[in-house]
């Protein structure tokens, strides 16, 4: 009866403690960690709101974590098994803090890239980066705590580095390339880009090795990012996003030039009050540039606010320039030709 007594103990003992552990960690998780989240929300930094959200997650681990080196130190274990379990304890919590860290720099950069349009630190490339930088340290925490030494480590790791890196040359030359693109902060997430072999679209990700551009039909074009750093990039979001929409128009030779000034003006100025994605405050005008084989050749000079603006733009132009031509019988002529036929001896 003793012996089955002292049984029960042993195992009630533990449970208790791990038991109480439990509720501790839930306690905080879903009382002290809501109050806590409710008081991070009236404030405007977002800091605070990260920290509590990342560390919410692990809270139950770390008390269960308590609650076993609690338990370790009072059931009179043998020094091995107590040593090699307060080891084992202590790896699963600086991993788990590494994990909350990585998660807090992860999550201020999307933080960062919702309120700062176009920061070039939004990407995946810096998100990797963040991660490998704090696991990296993290490992490296782990290892001293086990009393490991990392000299002989960091040599192999030097000239297995150097070996790898003679065979990942291009990996590694996109890897720096992106940080190159991320540093001069010239083409970012968002952007609309055209590069010189033609291919343009919206700025998607910026990772490790490409670029991924998002054309206006929605495919994607993946360009190594040492590539981008060669080619010729026109960045229609730099420095500022509007455009100058152009569009050429000819008239007859027998048109009333001052006429036909106000009347594509007024169609113009129409346009950038009415048109989605016009600038509104843009006062339009043309510009009479060359006389043409069939008609005088003139320039309209509007204004959109982004740079797929310019299509409606243009469409809606068009559309608008040729009802208003017809009513003020405005001639826009066909491409004509006179030829002259002499009389040849017959």
């Amino acid at each position: 009866m003793i012996l089955r007594l002292s049984i029960v103990e042993r195992l009630i003992v533990p449970l208790a403690i791990i038991a109480a552990a439990l509720l501790v960690g839930v306690f905080f998780r879903n009382v002290v960690f809501s109050y806590l989240q409710k008081l991070a929300k009236r404030t405007k930094w977002r800091f605070d709101d990260v920290v509590i959200e990342a560390t919410r997650s692990s809270v139950i681990l770390w008390s269960l974590a308590a609650g076993l080196y609690v338990l370790i130190e009072t059931q009179g274990l043998s020094k091995n098994i107590a040593e090699i379990s307060s080891k084992a304890l202590g790896v699963l919590v600086i991993f788990s803090v590494t994990v909350v860290v990585s998660n807090i720099g992860t999550e201020m950069v999307e933080y960062y890239k919702s309120v700062i349009t176009g920061l070039a630190s939004a990407t995946s490339l810096l998100k990797n980066i963040i991660r490998g930088t704090v696991y990296s340290v993290g490992i490296l925490i782990i290892l001293d705590d086990l009393h490991i030494s990392i000299a002989p480590l960091l040599t192999a790791l030097g000239v297995g580095g150097l070996a790898i890196g003679l065979g990942l040359q291009e990996t590694l030359s996109n890897f720096f390339s992106g940080l190159q693109i991320l540093a001069a902060r010239q083409i970012q997430v968002g952007n609309y880009v055209r590069l010189s072999t033609a291919d343009e679209g919206y700025v998607e990700d910026l990772n490790w090795r490409a670029t991924v551009i998002r054309t206006l039909s929605g495919n994607h074009v993946i360009v190594p990012n040492k590539n981008i750093a060669n080619l010729i990039v026109t960045n229609y979001e730099r420095p500022l996003p509007e455009i100058s929409v152009s569009m050429n128009v000819g008239v007859e030779y027998s048109s009333d030039l001052e006429k036909v000034e106000v009347v594509t003006v007024e169609v113009a100025r129409d346009i950038q009050r009415t048109v989605t994605g016009a600038k509104r405050d843009f006062e339009p005008f043309i510009r009479y540039n060359q006389f043409g084989d069939s008609s005088i050749d003139f320039s309209v000079i509007m204004r959109g606010n982004s740079y797929v603006d310019q299509y409606l733009i243009k469409h809606e132009f068009i559309k608008r320039l040729k009802a208003r031509y017809d009513k003020e019988e405005i001639s826009i002529p066909f491409p004509a030709r006179t030829v002259y036929m002499s009389k040849g001896d017959t």
